[in-house]
């Protein structure tokens, strides 16, 4: 499976993939207030790509999981294709199916209060969003900076909109601010707000994240 746009394909990942992916998510989130708020010093967060590299890989062999990345011809050297965005899309489960996803394993020096504290409220409005119905949950897309605004991010999300489409499921995902336009323009509905009260790069000075649930083909979303 390969969609186009441009100097773009977007196909499913492997497992020789998984190092960019965690490349280009610090790259894309590196500047994120929940990221240093979770992973507060500078070596916390370089043993998370670790850790996202992992996590790639477990889920990269997961039936119930699509990884999928979008990668470049428009590179340097000719006839290299850089990849330079991915997402993640968690499969829907249907009730009663005994599945467990491949877990995280955090780097030591994690802020697990703020990590499981921020886990629960966006279950909570998971819940409250779609209920019990099954659906396709957008739990990471990333994109290169270098790279942005040219189209990846539309390939990517095109893809659970089409399988969407094809299925019946709704579509679920939690966007940052900056981002919610983007999931507007792409027809998605926005829902609640979900915010919490973080300490940034572990000092003492309280700020509130926010961020914002979106869906498609649930309650108007198509």
């Amino acid at each position: 499976m390969a969609a186009t746009l441009q100097h773009f394909q977007m196909r499913v990942a492997t497992r020789q993939d998984a190092p960019r992916i965690a490349e280009i998510h610090m790259a894309a989130f590196g500047l994120n207030a929940m990221l240093h708020a979770q992973f507060p010093t500078p070596a916390i967060r370089r043993g998370l790509q670790t850790c996202i590299e992992n996590k790639a890989l477990a889920d990269i062999d997961d039936p119930k999981t699509t990884v999928l990345v979008v990668t470049s011809s428009d590179a340097s050297e000719k006839n290299v294709a850089t990849i330079v965005a991915f997402a993640k899309w968690s499969h829907p489960i249907p009730p009663g199916e005994d599945y467990v996803e491949p877990p995280w394993i955090w780097p030591e020096g994690t802020d697990l209060e703020t990590l499981q504290a921020w886990t629960a409220k966006a279950a909570e409005a998971e819940s409250r969003s779609v209920g019990d119905a099954p659906c396709y949950r957008l739990s990471y897309i990333g994109t290169d900076p270098t790279y942005g605004r040219r189209g990846a991010g539309q390939l990517l999300v095109q893809w659970g909109i089409q399988q969407s489409k094809l299925s019946g499921a709704p579509l679920y995902l939690e966007s940052t601010v900056e981002a919610a336009p983007f999931y507007k323009k792409n027809g998605f509905t926005a829902g609640e707000t979900i915010s919490l009260p973080i300490c940034v790069d572990g000092g003492s000075e309280r700020q509130v994240y926010e961020e914002l649930v979106f869906m498609y083909g649930l309650s108007g979303g198509s």
